[in-house]
């Protein structure tokens, strides 16, 4: 009995000292506007559009570094189990998101689909509004 009691202790001994694995962040990249420019491209943003996206969470950004940011998920709707998001937008000459300007400590809403973000309304600030209807469009 003495040696499995030894045993008990070593394992969790072990595993109290190994450090957990980090995961990487998730990628995603936002799409270049290929339409006519802003006054065509954006249509208004209802449940049926949302749900055609596999990944959508609410996140905090955590740092902007020019065209990268990087979100800490604080709640996945749907998709990833990543607990860090890096958002790229490196097409050339593009506002980010359509002017969607991000700040350290701000909460965004974002989706996707295939690594991909809509350059229309893929990522915005959350307001209780636009997280209403994220959770009307996965059943939150």
């Amino acid at each position: 009995m003495l040696t499995a009691g030894a045993g008990i202790t070593w394992g969790v001994t072990a595993t109290r000292d190994t450090p957990p694995a980090v995961a990487a962040p998730l990628v995603l990249t936002v799409q270049q506007d290929t339409s006519g420019g802003l006054e065509t491209a954006c249509a208004e943003l209802d449940v049926t559009t949302l749900r055609q996206y596999t990944t959508a969470f609410e996140g905090t950004a955590t740092s902007v570094d020019g065209d990268q940011i990087t979100l800490r998920v604080d709640h996945w709707y749907r998709g990833e189990d990543a607990s860090t998001v890096r958002l790229d937008n490196t097409h050339a000459g593009q506002l980010e998101s359509f002017g969607q300007e991000f700040a350290v400590g701000q909460t965004y809403l974002v989706y996707a689909r295939d690594g991909k973000v809509p350059a229309c309304y893929g990522d915005a600030e959350a307001t209780p509004k636009l997280r209403s209807l994220y959770e009307r469009a996965y059943g939150q």
